[in-house]
């Protein structure tokens, strides 16, 4: 018996040598927090059904783009458009690949489901350490017969080069000439208040274990975390929720056809039933595709994502890009 098993294993190892496993190659991807989700769940599905496997990393838009520089990237992601130059510096090309929104959140013990209002300029002077208590009057005034807690307010705010940061002071800077004027917009800014957290998880994770703090996610993030989020006021009356409908609105109200590059942001975009905090991830990528491999894999992946992956990232808190966004993508791989 033990004289057949030897045979039959040699017999296996011949057999292994002479036809083996067709490898699979790898794409591999860093960048933004923000997108991790849907990119993973994504990269499952495609590897699932193709010989390239994709690995994405979310380590920051900042370093996702360093990594691409150094070569140790295929592709990087990053929710803070490069700017026309900076692609022609790098011989790269860039799209967006889907939406979403940053919400402000907080931990309030003892509310239960209701939730803080703010307009943008008291949202500012929380984050520039000007307003320090929960129950400060200009907070209590735009939350009407909901009784704020009599509380100091932790902020608590990324210390990673971020694309989320970038786009949530970007939303500042435009609702705040104080906040233009003396922090600007930046993926890092000098905070003068506040928790440093990684990464999009790591800031979420850090609200939701201090009491009566305040911090900025991606909006699937604080939907599947049940985290307390926060309304923005639109005009003097109304106070708008984030959902797939408002973020969506300030998603087509762009017009993505002014710019070549697609480099445009989502925030500050007026409207009585739009998001004005909504963002969408760019991927970069090396512009030649018939001159590697990787780069031809990684670009198939993303037109499969764009037209096959809105259901899954609905599912996960998204916003896929619609129709006519895709089309305009796509002819842009043909220049």
């Amino acid at each position: 018996m033990y004289l057949v098993l030897r045979r039959f294993a040699a017999l296996c190892l011949f057999a292994g040598a002479m036809f083996p496993a067709a490898a699979q190659n790898t794409v591999s991807g860093a960048g933004s927090t923000f997108v991790e989700p849907v990119l993973a769940k994504w990269a499952a599905q495609w590897s699932q059904r193709n010989s390239a496997v994709i690995r994405y990393e979310g380590v920051g838009s900042g370093a996702g783009i360093d990594r691409l520089k150094a070569g140790r990237a295929d592709f990087a992601a990053t929710d803070a458009p490069l700017k026309d130059e900076e692609l022609q510096a790098g011989g790269w090309r860039q799209f967006p690949i889907v939406a979403g929104g940053i919400v402000p959140v907080t931990n309030l013990r003892g509310v239960g489901r209701k939730r803080v209002r703010l307009t943008g300029p008291l949202l500012a002077r929380i984050f520039q350490g000007k307003i320090t208590r929960w129950n400060d009057p200009a907070l209590q005034a735009v939350n009407g017969v909901f009784t704020l807690p009599d509380e100091p307010i932790t902020v608590v705010r990324r210390g990673d080069s971020s694309g989320i940061t970038y786009n949530f002071t970007a939303y500042l800077s435009k609702i705040s000439a104080e906040w233009a004027a003396e922090l600007g917009t930046g993926k890092t800014v000098k905070w003068p208040v506040g928790i440093a957290a990684e990464g999009n998880a790591g800031l979420g994770q850090r609200v939701i274990e201090t009491p009566f703090s305040i911090g900025y996610v991606e909006y699937g993030y604080a939907l599947q975390h049940e985290m307390q989020i926060v309304n923005l006021y639109a005009t003097a009356e109304r106070a708008i929720s984030p959902t797939q409908t408002t973020i969506r609105n300030a998603l087509e109200s762009a017009d993505w056809r002014s710019a070549a590059e697609f480099n445009l942001l989502l925030v500050g975009i007026q409207g009585t039933d739009t998001w004005p905090i909504a963002a969408s991830t760019w991927i970069v990528m090396p512009r030649d595709a018939q001159k590697a491999q990787n780069v031809r894999e990684a670009l198939a992946f993303f037109d499969w994502a764009l037209q096959r992956g809105g259901e899954t990232a609905d599912a996960l808190g998204y916003t896929p890009l619609p129709p006519g966004l895709i089309g305009l993508i796509r002819d842009s791989w043909k220049r």
